[in-house]
């Protein structure tokens, strides 16, 4: 497969086509799975229109049921020269699973790193904020490249706003997050795969800090805006080129 690109295509099959050891790093943001009560969202009467947005949004999207773990095979499969270095950002849920079934099936060291939310969405008394994100590390084989302030397993920021506004993805992670953690695991020109690719977060990511990418995504609107993000149009730009009111001149 041709590399520097992002491919409109069904991860589970088209993984197939990737060559063996082919892929230095692997950086995803799979489908979380949630579970959401009507009851948790009833008890808090002046939250639960905001709350049900949110809801919605993330059903929506397709992002509520999770993955098929059985593409973990085929992560192995590609990684090159019998290294782990497998990013996966994970709902609370899928926490145990994913790291049960890298410690059943891989020796990889696990780290789990945290991004903190500034402003997370306000919920019920009875409920916890939902400021934390989750990202899974398992690494074999892999030397960090000794940049001290890469090394920190949080990151503290504001929800990512800005950028879902800019590119309409409702889990978009900070750029500056995920540039972080291939300067510190990847090497220039390695070549870095997201399977999951959404908005194209992590092929702009590699493509700033000189790796090499390759990624896939099966909704087409999140495909075209992520072709678009490689051009730096944003979705307000596109409406606008769309009805003819600007023109292109990147």
């Amino acid at each position: 497969m041709e590399l520097n690109k992002i491919y409109f295509a069904d991860s589970y099959k088209a993984i197939k086509n990737v060559p063996d050891g082919s892929i230095d790093c692997i950086y995803t943001d799979v489908p979380y799975a949630y579970d959401f009560s009507k009851k948790s969202t009833s008890e808090c009467s002046t939250l639960s229109k905001q709350i049900r947005s949110v809801t919605d949004e993330l059903t929506d999207a397709n992002i509520t049921k999770g993955f098929d773990m059985k593409i973990l095979n085929d992560f192995l499969r590609i990684m090159k020269d019998g290294k782990i270095n497998i990013f996966v950002w994970v709902s609370k849920k899928q926490i145990l699973p994913v790291t049960k079934w890298f410690s059943d099936h891989t020796d990889a060291s696990i780290n789990y790193l945290v991004w903190c939310k500034t402003n997370p969405t306000p919920m019920c008394n009875n409920s916890w904020l939902p400021d934390l994100e989750y990202c899974l590390h398992f690494r074999k084989n892999v030397k960090f490249n000794n940049g001290y302030d890469l090394k920190s397993k949080f990151y503290v920021s504001k929800k990512n706003k800005e950028d879902k506004d800019l590119y309409g993805h409702p889990t978009i992670k900070p750029l500056e997050l995920v540039e972080r953690h291939l300067l510190e695991t990847t090497q220039p020109n390695d070549v870095v795969f997201d399977p999951f690719s959404g908005s194209g977060t992590t092929s702009i990511a590699a493509k700033r800090t000189g790796r090499r990418y390759l990624a896939f995504e099966n909704n087409k609107p999140y495909y075209e805006k992520s072709i678009d993000r490689l051009k730096d149009i944003t979705q307000i730009e596109r409406k606008l080129l769309d009805d003819g009111y600007i023109t292109l001149f990147k």
